[in-house]
């Protein structure tokens, strides 16, 4: 008897204890989901918190001042954004770049002026890779000036892109209709500025060819640079009026050459401070058509003359001469110039000069 009792409370006991092992795993599960609650929400706050981060840099980002490029200047002009973004966003739009830059001693200018500083590189079909320095040039109207001229303050004037060495430069936008910016803006910054493509010749000897400049003179060309002395001159006066010579090329040949039945007979340099002396000389044995005249410029105005006198008596170097070749065809507007100072050459330099000159197919 006493055994069955025995057996019947182990019984009881072992029950009891299974009883417990089953409380605690009917509640592991539970506490088990709300660890793994509890860990979610963690994780949500978390990647709540990350997402925010992410909007917050991709708004700062949009916010960063960007830079104006050539490649953004070139898919704005070639797609007609330029003169929508002018109309539309007006100054603000293009002083939202952030290398747009306020030129400084402006106040007597009837326009304010913002550069920028561009850069372009362009491979030739011979190979040769140029890489360029550009300057955007954005004239706006000043509060001071715009109302009594019709404008509106900060009303963009002009648009320009200029080639910093050469100084070479096109219209992008003009606020006046009279003007007409370029339509080739790629072809501009693909330009040749070398003298090869148009013609060669024969340079005096100890002499070389300069960079292309333009506005020289009444054409745009390349002035012979050598070892001399440069004359005594005013601010004003043009380097071709005292450097050794060059060669330029123009493209108003119908109002520089004069022909008469078909012959090329003169020349008319409608200059300021400029005189022709003698009478102009054909000239034979050039590929094209050629006249050879002589001309004086002044160095000095008369009141910078006396001035200059008045600190250095002994100077008697009042004007430059010069021998010109013009070369050209009657059906074409461009023209070509050979001019020598003779200060350091004669005339047989220059038409010896000119008579060695050969045109490429582009050059008329």
């Amino acid at each position: 008897m006493k055994k069955i009792l025995l057996s019947v409370l182990v019984m009881v006991f072992v029950l009891m204890i299974a009883g417990c092992g089953n409380s605690n795993s009917e509640e592991g599960p539970i506490g088990a989901d709300s660890q793994m609650a509890e860990n979610a929400e963690q994780t949500d706050t978390e990647a709540k918190a990350a997402s925010g981060n992410k909007d917050g840099g991709e708004d700062l980002e949009d916010e960063a001042v960007k830079e104006l490029t050539m490649e953004l200047l070139l898919e704005l002009y070639e797609n007609k954004g330029l003169t929508l973004k002018v109309e539309e966003e007006g100054l603000e739009g293009f002083l939202a770049y952030g290398n747009m830059r306020l030129v400084s001693g402006m106040e007597d200018s009837l326009t304010g002026l913002y550069i920028c500083d561009l850069a372009y590189s362009h491979t030739f079909e011979n190979g040769m890779t140029s890489s360029r320095d550009y300057e955007l040039q954005l004239s706006y109207w000043r509060m001071e000036t715009a109302e009594e001229y019709g404008h509106t303050e900060n009303e963009i004037d002009c648009i320009r892109l200029m080639e910093k060495e050469s100084q070479d430069a096109v219209l992008l936008y003009e606020v006046d209709g009279r003007f007409t910016p370029t339509n080739d803006l790629r072809g501009f910054l693909q330009r040749d500025y070398g003298i090869d493509q148009y013609l060669i010749c024969d340079l005096p000897s100890g002499f070389t060819l300069g960079a292309f400049q333009t506005d020289i003179a009444f054409y745009d060309g390349w002035l012979l640079e050598g070892e001399v002395e440069e004359p005594p001159h005013e601010e004003w006066v043009s380097e071709a009026w005292y450097c050794p010579g060059g060669i330029g090329r123009g493209e108003t040949a119908s109002q520089i050459l004069k022909f008469e039945s078909g012959a090329l007979t003169d020349a008319a340099l409608m200059m300021n401070h400029t005189e022709q002396l003698g009478e102009a000389q054909i000239l034979e044995g050039c590929e094209v058509q050629a006249i050879l005249v002589e001309y004086a410029f002044d160095l000095f105005t008369v009141s910078g003359w006396e001035d200059y006198l008045s600190q250095h008596p002994e100077e008697e170097v009042l004007n430059s001469h010069y021998w010109y070749v013009f070369l050209g065809k009657e059906d074409s507007e461009i023209f070509y110039v050979l001019f020598l100072n003779q200060e350091h050459f004669t005339k047989g330099d220059v038409i010896r000069m000119a008579q060695s000159v050969q045109f490429t197919e582009r050059a008329f």
